[in-house]
């Protein structure tokens, strides 16, 4: 399953640079693509300022009105720049979702990657961050339903996981690894999990409760896990350290 990275205008904890430069690095390794949408671009920026080694994104895509004012030094450019609407007009895809788009149709992408996700503490973008937390969503609804697909959220401290059937959770540090499910549809159920402080088995996450937050890991387990029953709806497992 072939992954593809989306870099968006949204939060990066510029505390943990090495974080995001590892996640290139080994994309790039990997022969990911690197699609940053608008202001996304911003962090290879900051991840470049200080090294010998400059990381170039494959794409920067959507209508550059967050990349007008990047600073007064030499700015990166990427290996692509796609400003067209790709098919769609008025803006009706967010930036988001046109990278996401890309990484699909363009590069074969079924496994999205997305940093940038979270808002912004200073500005409130809380809209935002329920925007981006729906591009996971996104990608698969744009591709065939027979098809495998998997998406996820990456922080320096957190992952959100899109599941459609089965997740297994690597313990990130030697603390406390908590782990919540939330659901937008009203038939999600868990067929079993392992290594949780709660079993989830037959759980149903219903998306007006709160009875599936804050779960943790099992002291001294090295990973947790769990499955839907076969025809459940999709969930966001919420995985952090």
């Amino acid at each position: 399953m072939k992954s593809g990275l989306i870099f968006l205008n949204g939060y990066y904890d510029m505390g943990h640079l090495d974080f995001y430069r590892q996640e290139i690095v080994t994309a790039v390794k990997n022969r990911s693509p690197l699609i940053c949408a608008d202001g996304g671009i911003r962090i290879f920026d900051e991840l470049n300022q200080d090294e010998d080694t400059t990381l170039v994104p494959d794409v920067l895509i959507g209508d550059m009105d967050s990349v007008s004012h990047r600073g007064s030094k030499p700015l990166l450019q990427p290996k692509q720049i796609v400003q067209e609407w790709v098919g769609q007009t008025d803006k009706d895809y967010t930036d988001g979702q046109l990278a996401v788009d890309y990484a699909l149709e363009q590069y074969g992408c079924r496994h999205i990657i997305i940093f940038g996700g979270l808002p912004r503490p200073e500005r409130y973008e809380t809209d935002h961050f329920l925007g981006n937390l729906k591009l996971m969503r996104f990608g698969h609804y744009r591709v065939s339903m027979d098809e495998h697909y998997k998406a996820e959220m990456r922080d320096p401290k957190q992952t959100i996981h899109y599941v459609l059937s089965t997740v297994r959770l690597t313990r990130k540090s030697s603390g406390l690894q908590r782990v919540s499910l939330v659901a937008e549809a009203d038939n999600v159920v868990v067929e079993k999990s392992e290594n949780l402080r709660w079993d989830l088995a037959s759980l149903h996450i219903h998306p007006t409760l709160t009875n599936a937050l804050r779960n943790e890991f099992v002291e001294g387990a090295e990973w947790a896990a769990l499955q839907l029953v076969e025809g459940s709806a999709s969930v966001y497992v919420i995985h952090n350290w």
